[in-house]
Formats: structure tokens, sequence, C-alpha cells
């Protein structure tokens, strides 16, 4: 059963389902569709009431999940190019020789053996990203072991790799997958996204109680989001 209201200029849809329950409940999932789920004796109107009650909060959560920018730098791949690596500006310095990639002072020194091929270049970067994203967010991991003590939560694995328009995503499996691209900023937005996809182990949706959750661990995460959505990697 699904129907929608109107919010402003905006249209929310909505699908119902009915569950023997004394609440009802409002999930905002990932692709921004909507879920109400009812006590079974609910009315239409009463759900439209509720979803209307709830129009802002909705539309809220819906920006969330559609405002992870896609407006990656165009790298050009050549010396003096800023890139960033834990929320500090680098530079990049390319040679010719063995490839190889090492941070030294301010600069990402890149050694491939033919420095016009961009793609050599970029290959290599992508990959230093990924080794040193994977050794760190463990290490970040590994902090919030208490956290899952403490509310007894237990976690698969952790998945890195590149994701297009989302920063992490927690699996049905119980695996934290973290964006590679996390590790180009700020340490504390990165702890940010590692609380937030650690509260879906919990919490599978964006409901009350996982925003309460999220608060309890990350009290600053909002202003800690649009850092990290305003952060131009």
């Amino acid at each position: 059963m699904s129907n929608s209201i109107s919010y402003g200029t905006t249209k929310i849809a909505y699908s119902i389902e009915f569950r023997d329950r004394k609440t009802m409940a409002i999930e905002v999932h990932p692709d921004s569709s909507v879920l109400v789920v009812a006590p079974i004796d609910s009315t239409p109107e009463k759900i439209q009431a509720k979803v209307e009650k709830r129009a802002s909060w909705i539309a809220k959560q819906q920006r969330f999940f559609n405002k992870r920018p896609d407006k990656a730098y165009t790298h050009e791949w050549v010396s003096g190019e800023n890139i960033f690596y834990l929320g500090r500006q680098y530079r990049l310095k390319i040679s010719e020789g063995k490839s190889d990639a090492k941070l030294m002072g301010k600069y990402l020194h890149i050694s491939v053996p033919n420095k016009k091929n961009k793609s050599q270049i970029e290959t290599l970067v992508n990959a230093w990203y990924l080794s040193h994203a994977r050794t760190k967010l463990e290490e970040r991991i590994k902090t919030f072991e208490p956290m899952l003590k403490r509310e007894g939560l237990e976690m698969n694995s952790l998945i890195i790799r590149k994701l297009e328009k989302r920063w992490g995503s927690c699996t049905p499996k119980r695996n934290i997958v973290i964006n590679a691209d996390l590790i180009k900023t700020p340490i504390h937005c990165i702890d940010y996204v590692i609380i937030h996809e650690l509260c879906h182990l919990k919490h599978h949706n964006h409901g009350p109680e996982f925003w309460s959750l999220l608060n309890k661990y990350c009290p600053n995460w909002s202003k800690l989001k649009d850092k990290l959505e305003n952060f131009n990697i």
C-alpha cells in the first residue's frame, strides 16, 4: 500500500506496512524511500496525519542521503598539483623511475616509468590512498570497540572501496563499508562516518532511535557532517 503528501513544493511518497504493534514508526531508507510501519488497525487518515506531522524530518533525512556531493576535483596528475590526506593539503611531485609512492614532508612523491602516462600516476596514487585507508580505518575502528561492547553489537568485517555517492554503509551481513576517499578528510570526519555506520548495526534505518544513539556517541555529528559534505577532495 502506498500514498503521498505534499510538503511545500516537494512530493513525499511513502509505502505502508501493517504490523502487530502499538505505535507507528517512519523509516527513511538510503534510497530515500519512506516506509510507514503502522499498527494493524491504523486508518489511512491517521497514517497521513503522522506523515504530514513528520514531513520536515522526512525531508531532512532524504536530503542527508542525497547530499553526498559529486564535486570531486578533476586531477591533472602533474607535479605541483594539490592532494589531500587526513584533511591536510600536500602536493604531488612526479618523477620517472621504478613505480613507487612515498609521503615526504609536504609532498607525495610519485615515481612512474613514464610520467606522461597519466593513468599510471592515477593508478599509483589511488593504490597509495587505498593502502593507507585500510591501515588508518582499521586503526580507528579499534578505538570504538568499547562502544560496540557497551551496546552489545558485533561487526563482521571492514570493507574499503571506492563509492560513488556515499561515504559509507552497513550491510545486512554486518559489514561496514567505507569509501576509500574518506582517508582524504580530517580524522574527526572519519570517526563520524565510522560511528554513523556502527550505529546502523543496532538501528538499520534513520529513525529517532538511530539519531539518539548517534547523538550519544557523536554529539557534534551535525557540524562534522556539514564539514564533510563541503570538503572538496
